[in-house]
């Protein structure tokens, strides 16, 4: 069991006195604004913190925060998105610490946030931490412009200055990471159309008065043609290139317009634009636009009117992604959004499950191939992983392919995607779902051990026929050429053959359901960004690059949330025990690790 006292309070601040010399002196890019023009400027003060036996804080998450890391690193690393000239500016810092203020303090939304922040009374600490004054408080769109400068990269290397940071501490080692994925909506409507590309944006039609003027003529031509109120489409063949072979286009709908009876009173002016005023007028009807989605008029040499689909969402990087249904699971919905794909380091000595890596993509279909890039984002730092876990969606070879070129074990859910599992099916084949060969007599063989130097599992029946109740078995066992042997039939499964469904973990033992059950940690770190911080349960975000800068920011939230109350909890156990004892050596022990584990975690 690992002692947990050098993450008391007292600690943690002179540790953190060491880091922040070591990653200021590592960040060190001058800004290219001098503070003369700058709004705000953040400067780390390491303020006293009080932990109440409650385990409240006095001043929140934001002073306890703010008290022990020094953010100055975030100046530097934003300087490449800012200019020496153009006008005044806010610190970068302040802008970002306002954001991690809303999350972290649980605002619903960054209107409601920066009305506290004004508040003479009720904001003045959050102005202090971050370093602002009651005159120079940003508004929304200064967010806005922060995010569009430093994107998705620039927030991507400040989370993990601070999973860096954390991991200097010693509360991350990387060993055991779990990965998986949750769907958030979009802050846009879903139209109906999964197919949308960019030629949506803007569709031609060339000639569109003439159309329309010779489809009126032909409805006045015959008097039962005309019907009024009748609906009159003028429609055109999707222009959108991702549609399926085997899926049929659908016509797209650009104006709908019908007759109706004229009032003399209101003139139509369409009547002239489509050129049948003297032809309506004879009848005594007018022409009348119900929908129409044109956005531009080109009428040179010809008539071109320019239309937007009005199935296009007012998000077009957002896609449709399935999941179960959070209040009935046998059911699966559907989701207009993205998909964030979280990476969590497992700590079993202390623990503590803390997000490291984060990556947005628009919905989730391809979100198996998502493992590699995650891993490429995390192993550029922290390049020490020995078992990965993942659910049945990144049961992909590549996957497999690059956690063991990496050094890592991958126990990643199998899909069995068309295959025959029926017994029948299981028994021609000669193995079963875990990859268990099945002995010549029928009998299902059982783990011996893997063999790191051939990558191979090996399994035996090991004579299960001398204790068998079964006639035909014991009868067989009779003429069995393999009985001689101690462990009876011997069967090699290579991961060269099999190399998803062979692990070096063998499926289906104990020590695999132990392991696998580590993977909730994924699940739990979701219902944290949803449920608990409600950072990506229906947010107000639209486009790829800002659900992405979303994402980072819902890992840099609960890492140090989850680093913040890990803290608490060890300085809140160390009190007690010096009242018990108040002269003697403290222990505090951490929760206890199987010894398998600690040999696979350790190994060279």
């Amino acid at each position: 069991m690992r002692n947990l006292f050098p993450f008391h309070l007292g600690n943690v601040i002179r540790k953190l006195n060491e880091i922040r010399i070591a990653i200021n002196l590592q960040y060190q890019q001058t800004f290219p604004k001098s503070n003369s023009r700058l709004l705000s400027y953040y400067s780390f003060v390491p303020r006293r913190i009080k932990i109440k036996p409650s385990g409240e804080i006095a001043g929140g998450l934001s002073r306890f925060v703010t008290s022990l890391i020094d953010f100055s690193f975030v100046r530097s690393i934003c300087a490449s998105a800012y200019s020496s000239v153009g006008g005044h500016a806010y610190d970068p810092v302040s802008l970002f610490l306002l954001q991690l203020f809303q999350w972290l303090e649980k605002f619903p939304d960054l209107k409601t946030f920066l009305s506290v922040v004004r508040d003479e009374e009720k904001g003045k600490h959050y102005r202090l931490y971050a370093g602002i004054s009651s005159c120079h408080v940003p508004c929304e769109a200064d967010f806005t412009h922060l995010k569009n400068r430093l994107g998705e990269k620039l927030y991507t290397q400040i989370a993990q200055v601070l999973v860096e940071i954390v991991r200097l501490l010693g509360l991350l080692s990387f060993s055991i990471l779990s990965t998986d994925g949750t769907l958030f909506p979009s802050y846009s409507h879903y139209k109906g159309c999964t197919y949308f590309c960019k030629e949506c944006h803007s569709i031609e039609f060339k000639g569109l008065i003439e159309n329309v003027r010779r489809r009126i003529l032909y409805k006045l031509q015959e008097p039962t043609r005309v019907a009024l109120g009748r609906e009159i489409k003028v429609r055109v063949d999707c222009p959108s290139t991702r549609f399926p072979e085997d899926i049929q286009k659908p016509k797209v709908e650009l104006l709908t317009l019908s007759l109706k009876i004229a009032d003399p009173e209101q003139p139509n002016p369409f009547n002239k634009i489509f050129g049948v005023e003297e032809e309506l007028k004879a009848q005594g009807l007018d022409v009348i636009i119900r929908r129409i989605n044109f956005h531009s008029i080109s009428l040179d040499p010809i008539d071109s009117f320019f239309f937007r689909c009005p199935k296009l969402p007012s998000d077009t990087e957002a896609r449709i992604g399935v999941r179960r249904n959070p209040k009935n699971p046998d059911k699966l919905e559907k989701i207009f959004g993205y998909n964030t794909v979280f990476t969590t380091s497992i700590e079993l000595s202390l623990g503590l499950e803390c997000p490291v890596g984060s990556l947005t993509i628009s919905g989730n279909a391809e979100e198996g191939n998502q493992f590699i890039p995650v891993k490429e984002q995390i192993s550029r730092h922290h390049p020490n992983t020995k078992i990965d876990l993942a659910d049945a969606k990144y049961d992909e070879l590549h996957n497999y392919e690059y956690a063991r070129t990496t050094g890592s074990i991958p126990l990643i859910d199998y899909n069995v995607r068309n295959e025959d599992v029926s017994i029948e099916g299981l028994k021609r084949r000669g193995y079963d779902r875990n990859g268990w060969p099945f002995a010549p007599c029928g009998v299902l063989c059982r783990p011996n051990g893997f063999d790191y130097q051939f990558q191979r599992a090996t399994f035996t029946c090991q004579r299960q026929c001398v204790l068998s109740q079964d006639d035909k078995l014991r009868e067989y066992s009779q003429s069995c050429p393999f009985f001689i042997n101690y462990h009876g039939f011997i069967k090699h499964m290579p991961i060269k053959q099999h190399p998803r469904l062979i692990t070096e973990i063998i499926r289906g033992t104990p020590r695999y359901q132990k392991l696998r059950s580590l993977r909730p940690a994924s699940e739990r770190l979701n219902s944290t960004a949803k449920d608990d911080l409600h950072i990506l349960n229906k947010p107000r975000v639209r486009g790829l690059k800002r659900a992405a800068i979303l994402g980072q920011l819902t890992l840099i939230t609960i890492l140090l949330k989850r680093v913040a109350q890990f803290i608490i909890k060890v300085t809140l156990t160390v009190r007690k025990e010096r009242i018990k004892n108040p002269y003697g050596f403290i222990i505090i022990r951490g929760p206890k690790v199987p010894k398998f584990i600690l040999n696979l975690v350790q190994r060279e």
